[in-house]
């Protein structure tokens, strides 16, 4: 199916069983502009026009009618997704089945509940498979070089406490307790439904404070910057007054000025995405289980942990600090460059004097060389 531009607006006005039922999602702007995007090319490619023409409430068809129309539909799900798993990988071929089902569901085009369990089970898998990895910490002092105060905080923060991006990005002021040398963070609930205790290190203590202090500036600039087009007010109880689709931007120009940006060339997903920093969580805290738990992984294994004090937790955290230091470990080689610098013109010096020895072996070579003719 080759690339093509839409206009989706022009299928919206001509189908009001489409423009209704993507009105159903308009409060979850990803699954509208997904659904949207999704039917247009799937009705584009069968090259229908009249979408409320082509879409039949089958409970008004009568048996023959009923079967001949059904299997047409089937006809065409079944050649579209074919296609469409040739071309691309991952989630996109379960989206569109998500979408037309849906839609054929809510017009009433029903009795095709084998067609969609048949589609699903014979796809490439539920999800996309990208090559992930883990960065080193050469690798993140890297890409950290071309971060902001407030960058460097954010990512150091999702860094040191194990979370995944958009959690981070909603962590307020009531959050997280700053009195400690490993401050306390605590979201009531997470992804899994439970709540999450995690800590983050001296180090990125000491980095979120520094963007603290700047904050205000940082708050102003992203107003301006985006007036004309925010609808609602920055949440300025929030730690980081940005959202997750800003915190992955911002993470992918830093990895792109490091050079480090590469594509899955399957998935076209990077392989460094803010997820590496969970990664990077998850395989240098020292205790695997206690990572998992740190990182909101509620398993059979780590729930009982839940039960123990915050100083327990403290204790726990505070022996695997040193693991996911970043900036503290580097050595300070100022000393050790000047020393090098202070070799490197002896050196000069010494080659100067073997030099000139050279010169004067030379001139003995000659004078001898003359006096013996003479005899």
């Amino acid at each position: 199916m080759a690339k093509r531009k839409y206009d989706y607006e022009k299928y919206l006005a001509r189908s009001k069983k489409l423009k209704d039922f993507l009105d159903m999602y308009k409060n979850r702007k990803a699954t509208h502009r997904a659904y949207k995007l999704h039917l247009v090319k799937y009705f584009e490619h069968l090259g229908i026009k009249d979408i409320d023409q082509y879409i039949k409430d089958t409970r008004q068809l009568d048996k023959k009618e009923k079967i001949e129309y059904l299997d047409s539909i089937e006809k065409d799900l079944r050649k579209y997704w074919m296609e469409l798993n040739k071309e691309t990988n991952g989630k996109t071929p379960y989206v569109w089945l998500s979408a037309i089902k849906m839609f054929l569901i809510m017009n009433k085009t029903l009795e095709l509940d084998d067609v969609y369990i048949s589609l699903q089970k014979s796809g490439h898998g539920n999800y996309a498979i990208t090559e992930t990895k883990t960065p080193t910490k050469e690798e993140l002092l890297r890409i950290f070089s071309y971060s902001n105060p407030e960058s460097k905080a954010l990512f150091m923060f999702q860094l040191t406490s194990g979370q995944r991006i958009e959690q981070v990005v909603k962590t307020t002021f009531d959050n997280i307790d700053m009195k400690k040398d490993c401050p306390r963070i605590y979201y009531p609930m997470a992804k899994q439904k439970f709540w999450v205790k995690t800590r983050i290190t001296p180090e990125a203590k000491k980095i979120l404070e520094e963007y603290l202090e700047q904050r205000d500036k940082f708050i102003e600039i992203r107003r301006k910057r985006g007036d004309y087009l925010r609808k609602k007010e920055l949440d300025k109880n929030r730690l980081f007054c940005m959202d997750k689709s800003t915190a992955n931007c911002i993470w992918t120009t830093m990895v792109k000025n490091a050079g480090l940006y590469k594509l899955d060339p399957n998935t076209h997903k990077p392989h460094y995405g803010t997820h590496c920093l969970r990664r990077y969580f998850l395989s240098h805290f020292g205790d695997e289980t206690w990572g998992d738990f740190f990182s909101g992984h509620i398993t059979a294994r780590n729930k009982e942990y839940r039960r123990y004090s915050d100083e327990r937790l403290d204790n726990e955290y505070t022996k695997h600090v040193n693991d996911l230091s970043i900036f503290e470990t580097q050595p300070d080689l100022s000393g050790i460059h000047e020393e090098l610098t202070g070799l490197q013109d002896e050196n000069k010096t010494l080659n100067g004097k073997l030099n000139d020895l050279r010169l004067q072996v030379i001139e003995l070579q000659l004078k001898l060389g003359k006096e013996k003719e003479k005899r």
